[in-house]
């Protein structure tokens, strides 16, 4: 029986008297004894059907063993295909304005003046309707920036409104979310939320209060984190919603960050979800672990994103065909993670809602998988990575550049932690 092979994307890894194995094709993580693991290597798939006819077939259905002629490469191509091209999601990106309340030191925009004139909202509105008749049964409307809330009774909360009764009128399943500094919350504001459906939350903090507030404060009062929790509490109080508190981090600050657990409501607790993140502009460069500050959040009842594994076909939301950012003065880009201001932009919304794109760039994005090089085709650990996202790889430009970007140490790290956390529930 030689019409079968080992998947290329299986791990074994020896532990605690058993093997554990790893499919990184479906994300499936079991244990098997030794003795049928190298019986399962050997690769005589004809005797480990007949001596072990369930192993066998187990085998399979976990996606251990493949056919012979299957090539997984293939598989994750058309998947990636598949998803980048589907027309049933559209996400819209909103830059109000770049302007800012706050002159955070690591920050890369340069908050220039100006926010979203009247025309430009309407060429907004006449977008959307567009890709309504175009087909689109789900809208994710994000707000960014700049800070979206300094222009919430102006722009966000109308345009919202706007866009919601155009969804509900066709059916469209509306999704509303924001990237905010949650300064800018107050009673009033969190009492419109409901009415635009606006139930995802982005919001950051620097470390504990010490330390929050010489990195991001009012011009006026020099502080502003007492302000941000407490909006957060009353966010979390009012409304049912998703709030991810991103904790940026230094080596230095780690230690301390623990303290600002103490600060959130019950109720905060339930809804919020802690998202450690390095500052990549700290000037120790190497990476810093956040487990033993991730893990004490945990015991304290708090849900926090750890490291995890890309179960998508695809690297970034600015890899997918529908999707765009809109910026306040019209300029159009796929990535967020930009210096808008003095960054090229991708396209230009028309004053009749279509996008007037930057052909060279957009076929240049589009026309391959990010993985489709050298380096991502013949890595073991493709199927949980997907290679860099598309803005990468359309600004790279050299083989150095590559392995500047690439994740696959991260992903190493992740893997072997999450065995190791898989190997303590073993009995």
């Amino acid at each position: 029986m030689n019409k079968y092979k080992i998947s290329k994307y299986v791990l074994f890894r020896k532990r605690k008297g058993v093997v554990v194995v790893f499919n990184f094709m479906n994300k499936c993580m079991f244990a098997i004894e030794k003795e049928k693991c190298e019986e399962l290597l050997q690769g005589d798939f004809h005797s480990l059907s007949v001596a072990r006819p369930h192993f066998f077939s187990a085998m399979i259905k976990l996606g251990v063993i493949v056919p012979s002629d299957f090539d997984e490469i293939d598989k994750i191509r058309t998947e990636n295909r598949n998803v980048v091209f589907d027309s049933y999601c559209y996400r819209l990106t909103l830059n109000p304005t770049l302007e800012c309340n706050f002159s955070c030191w690591y920050c890369y925009e340069k908050h220039t003046q100006g926010k979203m004139d009247k025309r430009l909202l309407e060429s907004v509105e006449k977008h959307i309707k567009r890709k309504i008749e175009e087909g689109v049964k789900r809208l994710e409307l994000d707000w960014f920036g700049g800070e979206p809330f300094l222009y919430f009774d102006e722009i966000l909360y109308p345009l919202s409104l706007k866009i919601k009764r155009m969804c509900d009128l066709k059916g469209v399943e509306f999704v509303n979310s924001s990237t905010t500094n949650g300064y800018l919350l107050n009673l009033e504001r969190i009492g419109k939320l409901k009415k635009i459906q606006m139930n995802n939350f982005q919001i950051t903090l620097d470390g504990n209060e010490k330390l929050h507030d010489r990195i991001r404060f009012d011009k006026n009062t020099r502080k502003s984190y007492r302000k941000i929790i407490e909006n957060i509490n009353l966010l979390a109080d009012k409304v049912d919603c998703k709030i991810s508190v991103r904790i940026n981090f230094t080596k230095k600050t780690l230690e301390d960050i623990k303290e600002i657990a103490n600060d959130f409501s019950e109720e905060a607790k339930r809804k919020i979800e802690i998202c450690f993140q390095q500052v990549w502009q700290d000037s120790f460069k190497k990476t810093v672990s956040a487990t033993v500050v991730e893990k004490e959040f945990m015991q304290l009842g708090f849900s926090v994103e750890r490291s995890n594994l890309n179960e998508l076909y695809y690297a970034c939301y600015a890899d997918l065909k529908n999707q765009a950012v809109v910026n306040y003065d019209g300029t159009v880009f796929k990535c967020t993670a930009r210096d808008f201001a003095n960054t090229e932009p991708d396209g230009v919304l028309q004053p009749d809602g279509s996008i007037d794109w930057n052909e060279s760039k957009f076929y240049a994005r589009m026309c391959r998988a990010t993985f489709e090089n050298k380096f991502c085709l013949k890595c073991f650990y493709l199927p949980l990575c997907k290679g860099p996202c598309s803005q990468k790889m359309v600004e790279m430009k050299d083989d150095l550049d590559f392995k500047k970007y690439c994740y696959k140490e991260g992903i190493k790290e992740t893997v072997s932690k999450k065995i190791e956390d898989f190997v303590r529930t073993l009995k």
